[in-house]
This record gives C-alpha cells, sequence and structure tokens, in this order.
C-alpha cells in the first residue's frame, strides 16, 4: 500500500465554512477535494486555470480556451460534417484536400 502524507493548512474561519458548506452541497469532502487538485496537477503538469492569475495566463492559452469553448456551440448545418468543414476551409485557403 502506498504511503499517504497528511496536510496541514491555515484558512480564515468564514473561508473554510464557506467552502465546506459548498463542498457539503457538492457531496464532496475537504480531502477529496483537495486529492482531485493533487491528481489534476499531476496527469497535467500545470495549474488549473481557475487557479491561475490571469498575469500568469499566456495569452494564446486564454484564446485557445476561448474558441474551446465556443467550438460546437452552433449546430452544422443540415447534411454537412466536420469533414465537409475542414474541405471548405482547406479550399478557402487554396490547399487541397
Amino acid at each position: 500500500m502506498a504511503q499517504a502524507s497528511t496536510l496541514n493548512i491555515r484558512l480564515l474561519d468564514s473561508l473554510k465554512t464557506h467552502g465546506n458548506q459548498v463542498l457539503a452541497r457538492e457531496g464532496i469532502s475537504v480531502s477529496e477535494a483537495v486529492r482531485k487538485l493533487y491528481e489534476y496537477l499531476e496527469r497535467e503538469q500545470k495549474m488549473p486555470e481557475c487557479l491561475m492569475e490571469n498575469s500568469q495566463s499566456d495569452i494564446y492559452d486564454q484564446r485557445r480556451s476561448a474558441l474551446k469553448k465556443f467550438a460546437g456551440c452552433a449546430p452544422l448545418p443540415q447534411g454537412f460534417t466536420s469533414d465537409d468543414v475542414r474541405r471548405e476551409r482547406l479550399a478557402r485557403k487554396g490547399l487541397e484536400v
């Protein structure tokens, strides 16, 4: 069995109370929330965007994120597939498929 570690942190009482209310409402323990954060850090090898200061995040990452959120929000015209979209984009650039 892997060895477990313990974290001790200091929080304002009000922050802890309000944070615990949100976690309880979502049905997740403090330990599970922190564990999920660390699993994300290990898997992605970067900080979650929600924890990044705007000044620290790269403008191109912000743009990519915005485009990813925007993509797929409008349905394709009937009978159109993603391959059709790709072919049309390449044709506009003068490239052959």
